[in-house]
């Protein structure tokens, strides 16, 4: 722990009240969003799409070296099972190696319900935890919000924890920035992929020289597979309606979902979903549940998609990354992992034969492995204690560490993200001896080789994109409602959502 031995100004937490209000937008949709008088009210004087100027002061890191008396925080966060209990571990560790802070960690449900309460109390800034780990889709609420710091600030506070960033992996810096600025100060990265098990593959006289690259052959497999009439196969296809998916094929596809570069150049302003690659996805997954390839359900299913595969109902499942130690347990009857697994209940352990997972790069419209970084980030939130601030720094500092890494990729299943982490000798041995570290170094290898140049969007009202997303996927998924009109509408109602996010922040 550093211990520093000079004052900083105290930055302002003064927030916009009228900002807390884009929650609403961005819950309830652009129909039901802030209007334009409401969004000049209280409004932040600055302009959304001007690169901020790095401030050290901002950052009051050396804070700490005053305080008489420990130090107590608040991290937020929404994660679950293993996931949850890595970051807990990662907490207990801290406040083990030293007495000058301690972390409190709270969880607070779903990342919706994490954003929604956080945007709750911007109204009463003293009220808001001092560390928040939400989800990659908050990046653009989070810095219109005028509630959190800049990572740049901080580093510039603190050169020593420069050589962490700069070591970030390229698509992961990219990923979480906007004009080149990275905002998050700690990432859970996880991808979508592949996952298949290769009994029932063989049973329809395929094998792992079976092309998964492309949509068009997860559908021919599937066809292979309903064709081979195997026990207990209901469809050979499972996904959850999740709006991630359906993100990364369009992305995969060198589309954009918005202008501004996806968002990371400025403001997104204009919605560039009506483009060939959202419908011919939209397309694929309409067919493949009408013809009996693919079973789907809702986001909110929990695991089900997971049960499909160990119960042998279906072979082929698209999912995220971050699921692989569930899986794993799921699938092997990993004794010591079931109890963190939620819903592993509703698993017959005697159905758990006959199941010999693969894990392949998520397949796309052109090739696969075409997926960008997403998961979750840190951030530091503004305060008027700045020893709190400090404080929040020097865990965020403390859970960058290599150890407190290693355990976030073993225990929580989320990505390495710099170098010094991947090429650490705990890191290497966990991928080449470790049967959940087999797989996630097939999800190492695709976010190394992701191109930095076109990551993920950032979307100023993105709970209403991906909550509408998915409720057009299932109306076109499990519905057999047209994609095309589906597809247009959404297009339509987006264009609202953004104009009206525009105003609020921008006027």
């Amino acid at each position: 722990m550093r211990y520093r031995h000079s004052k900083l100004d105290r930055p302002s937490r003064r927030i916009p009240i009228a900002l807390t209000s884009i929650l609403a937008l961005a819950l309830i949709g652009g129909a039901c969003g802030g209007t334009e008088e409401s969004g000049s009210k209280d409004r932040p004087a600055t302009d959304v799409n001007a690169k901020p100027e790095v401030n050290a002061a901002n950052c009051p890191v050396k804070a700490l070296d005053s305080a008489t008396a420990p130090v107590e925080i608040t991290v937020w966060h929404a994660y679950s099972a293993l996931t949850q209990k890595a970051l807990e571990k990662s907490v207990a560790d801290y406040n083990a190696s030293q007495t000058k802070v301690k972390v409190n960690v709270e969880a607070q449900g779903t990342y919706p319900e994490l954003l929604k309460k956080y945007s709750e109390r911007l109204g009463d800034p003293a009220s808001l935890p001092d560390v928040i780990f939400a989800e990659d889709t908050n990046l653009r609420f989070m810095v219109d919000s005028g509630s959190v710091i800049p990572t740049g600030d901080c580093i510039a506070a603190d050169p020593d924890s420069k050589t962490f960033y700069d070591d970030l992996i390229p698509a992961v810096a990219a990923t979480y920035s906007i004009k080149g600025v990275v905002w998050p100060a700690a990432f859970g990265v996880s991808m979508p992929i592949l996952y298949v098990n290769d009994v029932q593959l063989r049973q329809a006289g395929m094998d792992t020289s079976t092309p998964l690259a492309t949509l068009a052959d997860i559908r021919a497999a599937a066809e292979k597979l309903k064709a081979a009439n195997i026990s207990g196969l209901e469809a050979p296809t499972v996904m959850q309606l999740y709006g991630w998916y359906y993100e990364t094929w369009i992305n995969g596809a060198g589309q954009t979902v918005v202008n501004e570069a996806n968002g990371h150049d400025g403001l997104a302003t204009k919605s560039t979903m009506d483009n060939d690659a959202a419908l011919k996805i939209l397309q694929w997954m309409h067919d493949m549940a009408k013809d009996g390839l693919m079973k789907s359900y809702a986001y909110s299913s929990d695991i089900n998609q997971y049960l499909a595969m160990g119960n042998k109902t279906s072979t082929i499942l698209i999912d995220g990354s971050r699921a692989i130690t569930s899986v794993v347990a799921i699938t092997n009857n990993a004794g010591k992992d079931l109890g963190d697994v939620e819903g592993i209940e509703g698993v017959n352990p005697a159905d758990l034969q006959g199941v010999e997972l693969r894990i392949l790069p998520i397949p796309g419209l052109k090739k696969s492995g075409q997926a960008s970084a997403a998961g979750s980030a840190a951030y530091l939130v503004k305060g008027d204690k700045p020893e709190r601030v400090a404080a929040g720094w020097d865990f965020l500092q403390y859970f960058n560490s290599t150890p407190s890494q290693v355990d976030w990729t073993r225990m929580g299943s989320y990505l390495p993200v710099t170098n010094t982490v991947r090429n650490s000798p705990e890191i290497k041995d966990f991928f080449a001896n470790d049967e959940a570290g087999k797989y996630l170094s097939v999800v190492m290898k695709q976010l190394e080789e992701s191109n930095p140049e076109f990551p993920n969007p950032i979307i100023g009202p993105y709970d209403w994109f991906r909550t509408n997303v998915q409720s057009m996927m299932e109306r076109v998924v499990q519905q057999g409602q047209d994609p095309k009109s589906n597809l247009d509408q959404f297009h339509t109602d987006f264009q609202k959502a953004l104009d009206d996010y525009s105003k609020e922040v921008a006027g």
